[in-house]
């Protein structure tokens, strides 16, 4: 065991276990995220670079509606397809060591998912609570799971109980004629070891590709979604 990085060997020994989201259930996941957004086209340069020499399987496109909280960026309400996620800030983490000439935010979240099919006046009412924004997002995905000793890259659709997903989005916002992208790392599992997970998954991902063509990673531009639309909406 003392092979292991501390997340793994911390993992074996807790009780907490990560659960994944399953399609007709209410389901519940503790997350640690890192996020930078862009301003601009996302070019083929930066998806070469993301996928490092890998195929990257077909990128989805979904439309995300979300409730927008003035002045608030601690929970995250969106409807996604047929469910309604729901997420809450746990506290900014503790910083995280990144590759030289990266700086970001991370932040723990504890995220609800449940379907609304067949409850069509939970909609209707949340729609009725406050202003809604839709965003396009063409996501590239590549998945890693933390189910061994190191993280081992898989298939997206696995749905590994623990691991890393890092994702390379156009974004398009309702109503904003700027385009933008985004860089996000979310680990999920055990909330005793997704900061781990995440400082691996950070490092073992920009360790090989080094920086990120035509992306400046700062703190000015590390948000959570919440964050990123409270601001936008606020220019």
């Amino acid at each position: 065991m003392g092979d292991l990085p501390v997340w793994q060997q911390e993992s074996r020994n807790s009780a907490l276990t990560a659960v994944p989201y399953t399609k007709g259930e209410l389901k519940m996941l503790h997350t640690s995220e890192i996020r930078w957004f862009i301003a601009g086209i996302l070019s083929k340069e930066a998806l070469s670079w993301f996928s490092a020499g890998h195929r990257l399987e077909q990128a989805t496109v979904q439309v995300h509606e979300y409730l927008l909280f003035p002045g608030c960026d601690t929970v995250g309400v969106k409807f996604r397809e047929d469910r309604l996620e729901i997420k809450a800030n746990l506290g900014v983490s503790q910083e995280l060591s990144l590759p030289v000439s990266i700086q970001g935010r991370s932040e723990r979240w504890i995220k609800w998912s449940l379907p609304t099919k067949g409850l069509p006046m939970l909609g209707q009412t949340l729609h009725q609570s406050g202003p809604w924004l839709k965003v396009r997002k063409e996501r590239n995905q590549r998945t890693f799971s933390a189910e061994t000793s190191h993280l081992q890259e898989v298939s997206r659709d696995s749905l590994p109980v623990t691991g890393c997903n890092i994702e390379l989005t156009s974004i398009e916002v309702e109503a904003d004629p700027q385009s933008w992208f985004t860089l996000g790392f979310e680990a999920y599992g055990p909330p005793s070891v997704t900061l781990g997970i995440l400082e691996e998954g950070v490092g073992s991902f920009f360790k090989p590709q080094g920086q990120a063509p035509g992306m400046n990673l700062t703190k000015s531009n590390s948000f959570s979604y919440p964050t990123w639309l409270m601001n936008l909406r606020m220019k």
